[in-house]
């Protein structure tokens, strides 16, 4: 017996190595299967990429059905470590920017479950997912002199392990290549060089791929050294953060991965690509030009990458991403959605790329909605869907670009097809093509036709259309089914399956064994089965030499849940129908035949209907021919129960509404003696408020109050304020601090570079949630002061972080952080002084006190630095020896230029033998009122 038992070990051992050995490419058969059904490409990187930005786990799976027939291969997530708090208005975007960990899971995003059931559907669609990882910096504990200080919650494994730090301080140069990768990007930077800390990153990137993720996006991957880094000053800096990693992972050929590395400064920019796809930054910019946003039309614009010779196949394209749309410098923000899908049209129908679709969120305002919810649908615009099957359908064919004016691009796909765009008037489009010869119908909402003959391709195109044409192949076997997907209402239902031109037949419910059948089946799903259950029932018929697989999906519905919509109908209407539908199934599950049912009154000119068993649908009323939203426009979108009037979606009765409440002033620290602040509500019958507990008193909208005056410095305040409504009441509560000391104003002078003209100023204080900001972007034009002198006084601010922009050009760099100022404040050349610099020859003496430079016999301290009166780093230039008054401390003076920002180390020489200081370069910059710097030797 026991040998027996061991013989079946071993026949289980080997068959589980076999299982493991084929599960990649069962896995990797079974996704590409899947995205067939849809069109979908085999890979990611033949593909297009819908970012999914601040969409949670949940939204994302419960949406994975749109995306696919959308047409996208792949979906990237947000950030999915941990984070420093839990906030989830939609202004909080940059919390999933600041992780605290490298594991899965966070307040808003969703879980480590969810997760792994998000990329468990995913595969069941054909569709990739990708994740937004980061790698180099973590959560940091606050503004000011926090910046650069660890959360109080990073994973304290990381938090208390000085190795696994750089130095805590910000980049002042992008042109500098060691402090790009070195040195914070306003953020506590880990040292991505550390092998313990590169351990704990593969790890987690294998846990995550382990759960089915499928790529990755590596945020800041510009700001990870690369391997030969190197300087004449500072020596060697690499490491080998790209070949381990990237070697650590599994199934590494199979993943996806492309890194943030934005063009500009010291980039190394193909560099990168010799490890990963990248971000194709400059095209972006070119793009957004080339649509006519800030800039005059002209799609010439929209042909060159602008990639330093990195191989197109591996950029990543887009029109915009989630930081030139969120970030304070709103580069795209201003971009409507006919730029947003002129841009696509281009750059997704191009060869080689792999374009990212960027889903802003929805409503109105830049930061509408909370974190964790879908964004507006234009990911799903029928344009836009139709140049992502477009793309899927030109996989293998090369890439050939014509142009009619400066408004027309033609991007040509090998013989098979072509995608037109116009960003201009009416046009009639007459060019040479490769096309084969005959009529194409456009696939775009443009409509028309375009015929092909002998080599030239002619047809009239609207105003600001795109044209999608190309021949579309014959299906194969074909699956139908007598029920429509979504929702049911009944303890069971009954699915009649029906194939043709098959020969054999097979389907399964959520993945479970497989029934065989042939022409026809009925199978029935959700008998017993609790409410809020889904169904994926997976259909397969096969032919000859050929395949065709459809998914459809259902849920079990409590039959008690309703869609509940009142409408306030026009004064000339009579009775309203409401005709509903939901099309954000397939096909469209539709309500009653048009014109739907008549809804029942509920008086004051409101109607009412319940329709039992929908949980959201699209609206349309109508009445004698009249209806609102207009023919051929969608219908109002609704869920739960809902008030409509005058064309508007209200969460609430309009007419007895919940009372809302303002102020005009920003909660927080106010630096006058007194402080005015006035209360607004609406909706309300009165109101009252109390300060700091005392009794209400009432007021009416508009009410100025006024705190502080005489109070002492320090004080707090608490305004509580309570709008008394007909059927509900609202109560807000605000916060002040009297701080006087802190100052109320500062003037901010710039040395402007020679090619600007008058410079902005944009000033702004993310130290405080969400983000204080001065004036919108560009900010406002500076004064000229003379001499190239311009400046600005900030009022009621206690500090900032300024830019300077001019004509398309600013300082600090784009996505950079702005200059931080908290008093009168100089800048010129990228240094910041507090007081005027003097003229460049000017120089005055600096003392520097080296402590604690013990030497051996014959050997002396010297100082070496970065400017040319201090040797320029070169140990036989430097200055010394210093004099030993008070040994060890070594006592130097230097005239050095004021206003010069320098570093410096002391070294000690005994002929040709120098020993430098170790650690960290010295830094200082020459000032008038500091002209002593004492430090300790670093031995």
């Amino acid at each position: 017996m026991k040998k027996a038992r061991r013989i079946w070990s071993i026949v289980l051992f080997v068959a589980l190595i076999l299982q493991v050995l084929n599960f990649s490419s069962a896995a990797s058969t079974t996704v590409q299967a899947a995205g067939e059904e849809y069109g979908l490409p085999a890979t990611s990187r033949d593909g297009v990429i819908l970012h999914a930005w601040n969409w949670s786990f949940d939204t994302i799976t419960n949406n994975l059905p749109a995306i696919a027939a959308a047409g996208y291969k792949t979906v990237q997530t947000s950030p999915i470590q941990g984070t420093k708090e839990n906030s989830m208005g939609g202004s909080y975007w940059w919390v999933l920017y600041q992780p605290t960990n490298f594991n899965i899971g966070n307040a808003q995003l969703g879980s480590r479950d969810q997760f792994k059931r998000m990329c468990e559907e995913a595969e069941k669609y054909g569709i990739k997912i990708i994740v937004d990882v980061i790698l180099q910096h973590t959560a940091n504990a606050g503004g000011g002199s926090l910046q650069f200080t660890p959360a109080y919650n990073v994973d304290p494994t990381i938090r208390n392990n000085s190795y696994f730090w750089h130095e805590a301080r910000g980049i002042e140069n992008y042109g500098d290549r060691r402090q790009v990768t070195q040195w914070g990007v306003g953020l506590p930077d880990l040292n991505t060089s550390n092998y313990d800390l590169q351990d704990k990153i593969i790890s987690f990137l294998n846990d995550a791929t382990s759960l089915g993720a499928d790529g990755f996006r590596i945020d800041t991957a510009k700001h990870i050294e690369l391997p030969n880094e190197n300087s004449d000053h500072y020596g060697n800096f690499s490491s080998n953060f790209w070949p381990r990693v990237l070697g650590g992972l599994n199934n590494k050929h199979n993943l996806f991965i492309y890194g943030e590395v934005l063009q500009g400064g010291a980039d190394e920019f193909y560099k990168y690509s010799n490890f990963i796809d990248l971000t194709a930054s400059h095209y972006g910019g070119s793009i957004r030009h080339a649509v006519g946003y800030n800039s005059n039309k002209n799609v010439n614009g929209a042909r060159e990458f602008n990639a330093a010779g990195v191989n197109p196949s591996k950029l990543v394209t887009f029109v915009e991403t989630h930081d030139t749309y969120a970030n304070d410098s709103s580069e795209s923000t201003g971009m409507n959605e006919w730029h947003i899908k002129m841009g696509w049209a281009i750059i997704a129908a191009r060869a080689q790329t792999t374009s990212l679709f960027f889903n802003r969120p929805a409503g109105g305002g830049k930061f509408a909605g909370s974190l964790g919810t879908k964004g507006n649908d234009l990911w799903k615009d029928p344009d836009v869907v139709a140049v992502n099957k477009f793309h899927n359908a030109m996989v293998g064919q090369d890439e050939y670009l014509r142009t009619q004016g400066n408004e027309i691009m033609l991007v040509e796909r090998g013989s098979k097809g072509i995608t037109i765009v116009n960003l201009g008037g009416d046009a009639y489009i007459n060019s040479d093509t490769r096309l084969s010869n005959g009529t194409y119908i456009n696939k775009a909402t443009g409509g028309g036709t375009f015929t092909v003959s002998n080599g030239k391709i002619t047809g009239n195109i609207g105003g600001g259309k795109i044209a999608v044409l190309y021949e579309t192949t014959s299906s194969g076997p074909t699956v139908t089914i007598d029920k429509q997907e979504g929702g049911f209402y009944t303890d069971s239902l009954s699915v009649k399956i029906d194939v043709t031109n098959a020969n054999n037949a097979s389907y399964t419910v959520n993945n479970g064994s497989v029934t065989n059948f042939n022409s026809s089946t009925t199978v029935t799903l959700g008998a017993g089965a609790a409410f809020g259950t889904t169904f994926v029932l997976k259909v397969t018929a096969n032919g000859s030499g050929t395949s065709t697989t459809k998914t459809y999906t259902f849920t079990k519905e409590d039959p008690n849940a309703a869609l509940k919509i009142h409408y306030y109908k026009p004064s000339n209407w009579g009775t309203p129908n409401i005709y509903y539908y939901d099309d954000s199934v397939t096909p469209t599950k539709n309500g009653p035949a048009w014109p739907g049912v008549a809804m029942q009154a509920e008086g004051n000119g409101w109607y009412v209907a319940t329709v039992p068993g929908w949980t959201k649908a699209k609206v349309i009323f109508n009445s004698n021919g009249n209806q609102i939203p207009g023919a051929e426009q969608s219908g109002y979108q609704v869920s739960g129960e809902k008030w409509i009037k005058d064309g508007v979606v209200h969460p609430n009765n309009p007419d007895n509404p919940i009372p809302t409440i303002s102020i005009d002033k920003s909660e927080g620290v106010f630096n006058s003696d007194s402080f005015d602040i006035t209360i607004s509500y609406q909706g309300a019958n009165s109101a009252t408020y109390s300060l700091n507990g005392s009794a209400p008193i009432s007021f009416t909208s508009g009410t100025k109050v006024t705190i502080g005056a005489g109070d002492a410095d320090g004080t707090t305040y608490t305004l509580n304020v309570t709008a008394i409504g007909s059927t509900t009441n609202t109560t807000k509560t605000y916060t002040f601090k009297k701080q006087q000391s802190q100052g109320q104003l500062f003037t901010v002078k710039f040395y402007k570079p020679s090619n600007w003209g008058t410079p902005n100023i944009y000033y702004y204080d993310e130290s405080v949630s969400p983000t204080k900001i001065g004036t919108i972007w560009p900010g406002v034009a500076m004064q000229d002061d003379g001499n190239g002198w311009y400046s600005y006084t900030i009022s009621g601010w206690d500090k900032a972080n300024v830019i300077f922009n001019s004509n398309g050009q600013q300082t600090p760099g784009s996505s950079q952080p702005g200059y931080f100022v908290n008093t009168n404040s100089w800048i010129k050349d990228g240094v910041i002084t507090t007081e005027p610099p003097l003229d460049d020859n000017t120089v005055i003496p600096v003392t520097f006190n080296v402590r604690n430079a013990t030497t051996a016999v014959g050997q002396n301290v010297y100082i070496v630095g970065s400017i040319a009166e201090l040797g320029n780093w070169n140990p036989a230039n430097a200055i010394g020896p210093g004099s030993t008054t008070n040994y060890p401390t070594w006592s130097f003076t230097i005239d050095l230029p004021v206003g010069t920002k320098i570093e410096f180390k002391a070294i000690k020489k005994h002929g040709d033998n120098v020993v430098w200081e170790s650690g960290s370069d010295h830094s200082y910059t020459v000032s008038s009122s500091n002209p002593t710097v004492d430090f300790t030797f670093n031995n």
